[in-house]
């Protein structure tokens, strides 16, 4: 690592590498000089196979951002002026450290008010930035009907006895299949608007000062076109839940109804003028959609040898679907509750 570390531009002299094993994709190492500190990402090529495209992305990103005068993530590139080091087939990039905080789960409402403050400036910072700049670093990402196919695909080629663990997952899933082409098509109509969107905007996402309030989300590798409501719903699915995902008693696993309605009060507060009558309309639906892709993915990934996501055991990912899936449910059960409260809330704008 010390090859890799010597052709990035670090202010001084690297005294400290330690491992953040916080993110489910990229290798990431946190590094101190005597004066600064710095983070250094090796790159998940199966899940990113252009680190190029996706590094371009985030300059074009941060360079927007930089230039409104808004916090972002600041690139340290090599001492080329690139802004990658490839190595032996791994691909490098660094960035400056920001002092803050990261919570997995929120248990203060304020923190969800400022979760929400922090993606509706995201998106409105960006409004004017043209989507179609942008690389399209994992195609499909967001696209449920793309995920559900890829599921069935995986299935496929699953051993008899790994479904048969697993029938009521898949069944619950594949009877999902229309649900997971409403969103999709809307946008294929045109009648929900592609924009920049970040696509990863969970809690651990955002970084917080030692006040808990938002300073910026992070992890930018999957910024490119995609509909607003999957950031909404994806910042919602963990911001808004009793636990992370990666809670496995689902006792303890539940919605929080009364975040939700703080969420969406904070977003709208700033962003509901860019937002359509078809996407609101969409909103409450999306969330269900979210926890629902989720739990296919996670699935896929387990039944798929957990090439995506990092594990920590082999059933991790079987664990982490079972979540979210409960949640979706949960969701599916009680919409026209939360189609009440956003009611409510709009109401008054």
């Amino acid at each position: 690592m010390q090859k890799i570390i010597k052709e990035f531009e670090f202010n001084g002299t690297i005294v400290e590498i330690v491992e953040n094993s916080l993110g489910l994709i990229n290798n990431t190492y946190v590094l101190r000089s005597r004066t600064d500190k710095f983070i250094l990402q090796k790159i998940n090529t199966y899940v990113f196979n252009n680190p190029v495209q996706l590094m371009e992305n985030i300059y074009l990103i941060t360079n927007h951002i930089n230039n409104l005068d808004k916090v972002t993530l600041e690139i340290i590139k090599n001492k080329q002026g690139g802004l990658l080091v490839e190595s032996n087939g791994d691909f490098w990039r660094a960035f400056k450290f920001i002092k803050s905080q990261v919570y997995l789960k929120i248990d203060d409402p304020s923190l969800i008010f400022e979760c929400a403050k922090c993606l509706a400036n995201f998106h409105k910072n960006l409004l004017v930035f043209p989507f179609k700049k942008l690389n399209t670093v994992i195609p499909n990402f967001h696209n449920t009907s793309f995920i559900f196919d890829r599921f069935k695909e995986i299935l496929l080629k699953t051993s008899e006895l790994e479904k048969i663990k697993c029938i009521s997952q898949i069944n619950y899933i594949l009877s999902k299949e229309n649900d997971c082409k409403i969103i999709h098509n809307l946008i294929l109509k045109k009648k929900i608007p592609l924009r920049v969107c970040h696509n990863d905007p969970k809690i651990s996402n955002i970084l917080f000062d030692s006040k808990k309030k938002a300073i910026c989300l992070i992890d930018l590798d999957t910024v490119m076109s995609g509909t607003i409501l999957s950031d909404i719903s994806d910042a919602i699915r963990t911001c808004c839940v009793s636990q992370s995902e990666e809670e496995k008693d689902l006792d303890k696993v539940f919605f929080k109804f009364d975040y939700f309605e703080v969420f969406i009060k904070s977003y709208l507060r700033v962003n509901y003028d860019s937002l359509n009558k078809v996407e609101l309309s969409n909103l409450v639906f999306s969330v269900e959609l979210i926890f629902l892709e989720q739990g296919i993915r996670f699935l896929s990934d387990y039944f798929n040898g957990n090439k995506y996501f990092k594990v920590r055991h082999q059933k991790h990912n079987l664990l982490r679907a079972n979540n979210q899936l409960k949640l979706s449910k949960e969701i599916r059960n009680n919409r026209s509750k939360l189609q009440k409260i956003l009611d409510n809330i709009t109401h008054n704008f």
